[in-house]
């Protein structure tokens, strides 16, 4: 929703991050993958994540500005909400994001609230989009 917003290389690296919370607990389920295919059909669908921000340590320094940490927590979120279970797996990559961000208890709880709230309706508008003809993404 809001990853137009973010640099080239923000948004590749934002696409290993999207990529590992969705391989997190060792399932990929529909709604994750729709979900993720939203978001990389958001930005161009044209980005390619580094293998080895994917596999290995997540590239925090590329998210240099307020907005953008905000942006990455809270299309996270909405991706790991998107098979209605916020996974135990989950959680510890986008938990590490947080704390290096610095955002509050209360932020998070507010960033968790909607997050909840836009995941089914992510992969609800994308169920309209796909029944309307060919998608690219």
């Amino acid at each position: 929703m809001f990853l137009n917003l973010l640099t080239d290389r923000q948004k590749q690296s934002f696409l290993a991050l999207a990529t590992k919370v969705v391989m997190a607990d060792g399932e990929v389920v529909p709604e994750e993958n729709v979900t993720l295919k939203v978001r990389a059909a958001e930005m161009g669908g044209g980005v390619k994540a580094p293998p080895d921000e994917i596999y290995g340590a997540p590239n925090f320094d590329v998210f240099d500005t307020p907005q953008s940490r905000t942006i990455v927590i809270l299309e996270l979120m909405v991706i790991a909400y998107s098979d209605d279970e916020y996974h135990e797996d989950e959680r510890p990559i986008i938990d590490d994001f947080i704390k290096k961000f610095g955002f509050t208890d209360d932020e998070v709880a507010r960033f968790e609230k909607w997050a909840m709230r836009q995941s089914p309706l992510s992969v609800e508008g994308w169920d309209f989009i796909s029944k309307s003809g060919s998608v690219d993404g």
